[in-house]
């Protein structure tokens, strides 16, 4: 299966998950969706941790911020083997290729990080 087969159910305006999300949850909700790996718990049990931990920042700060970590994390170390299916995949049929998802899911999130990062960045001129 490629990255284009069985996209005729899925909704066009996420791009496969590649939108450009508008805040921190629909980020979440795109992720949630479009992870192929189950590294999105990492992503979860970082946004809690920082949330029960009431660290400052806004929800955009912390979304930004647990990319980050997760990204430098399991980006350059290729660790596809530590990871199972997402079992939140939009798509329940959607055939698991862990080396291949595992790049897929490091792209996804660089993608929302630098989308988040842009929009820091736009909102700090408003300053």
């Amino acid at each position: 299966m490629t990255d284009t087969d069985n996209t005729t159910n899925l909704p066009p305006e996420d791009k496969m998950g590649f939108a450009i999300p508008k805040t921190p949850t629909h980020s979440l909700m795109l992720l949630n969706s479009y992870m192929r790996t189950d590294m999105l718990q990492h992503i979860h049990s970082r946004l809690h941790k920082m949330r029960d931990s009431d660290r400052d920042g806004s929800p955009l700060h912390q979304m930004a911020k647990t990319l980050e970590q997760v990204i430098d994390t399991w980006g350059d170390l290729n660790l596809f083997e530590c990871f199972t299916r997402n079992p939140f995949h939009i798509d329940p049929d959607y055939e698991f290729r862990p080396e291949q998802d595992y790049l897929h899911d490091i792209r996804l999130m660089k993608h929302h990080l630098k989308c988040h990062r842009k929009t820091i960045k736009e909102l700090g001129r408003w300053r």
